[in-house]
């Protein structure tokens, strides 16, 4: 605000609306402070839905046991839900996107997709959702910058071939990708078994800063939710 005061004292065009513009912008700041939710969903409503496409997903994997909310997951999908509705309370970044890290088999990409499903149904926008052994394969069909501003939501992060080649010729389309979708504040979200420290030494400093900003790291707890089969015995 003192800034902004000087900055228009300084021009004589403006200075003599300095005050009421001051006032405009103080006002803004309050209206952004006392944000009232636009989407009208309670959470017991959100919770239903994620719980129903999570146990879909499941189903797609031949998965029959039911989706359990526990003590591990209940936080992250409270978060996802003030998160969907835009509300401040979010712990979260509401203008970036999202990144769920954790061990093997805790359950992110069920809760990432779930999520994703409830937000494109009320969004009216797909969002273009790939494993990361995928990405070399889209990037062949359509071109980087057929991505670089639609909704995108990469599975396995950092498992994917740095470096692919084409007749000959090597490249680093996720650095490309990456880097035009931080330009465009692209809505990216992913999952991964590394933190932002490994995705940098996998991408370099130059789009793992960017990352840190374009998506916030979220930190699934728990252990492996992944069921053992055994061998019946009589």
């Amino acid at each position: 605000m003192e800034a902004l005061g000087k900055a228009m004292q300084r021009n004589p065009l403006v200075s003599g609306d300095t005050e009421r513009l001051q006032q405009q912008v103080k006002e803004k700041e309050m209206e952004l402070l006392n944000f009232k939710c636009c989407t009208r969903m309670y959470y017991e409503e959100f919770r239903e839905l994620m719980v129903g496409f999570a146990r879909e997903i499941m189903l797609q994997r031949s998965i029959v046991n039911p989706f359990v909310i526990d003590k591990f997951n209940e936080p992250i999908i409270k978060q996802l839900y003030l998160y969907f509705i835009g509300h401040p309370d979010c712990a979260w970044n509401l203008n970036a996107g999202l990144i769920f890290a954790g061990n093997i088999g805790v359950g992110k990409t069920v809760l990432m997709k779930a999520f994703l499903k409830i937000t494109d149904e009320y969004t009216r926008k797909r969002t273009t959702v790939a494993h990361a052994k995928e990405l070399a394969g889209l990037f062949k069909k359509n071109t980087i910058e057929h991505y670089n501003r639609r909704p995108m939501f990469i599975d396995d992060l950092g498992k994917e071939e740095v470096e692919i080649k084409d007749f000959g010729t090597t490249s680093r389309p996720w650095t490309d990708l990456f880097a035009l979708r931080y330009d465009e504040g692209a809505r990216t979200y992913a999952t991964t078994n590394f933190n932002l420290a490994d995705l940098s030494k996998i991408y370099g400093n130059f789009i793992g800063s960017r990352m840190g900003e374009l998506m916030t790291l979220v930190q699934i707890p728990g252990e492996s939710r992944r069921l053992k089969n055994e061998v019946k015995t009589k």
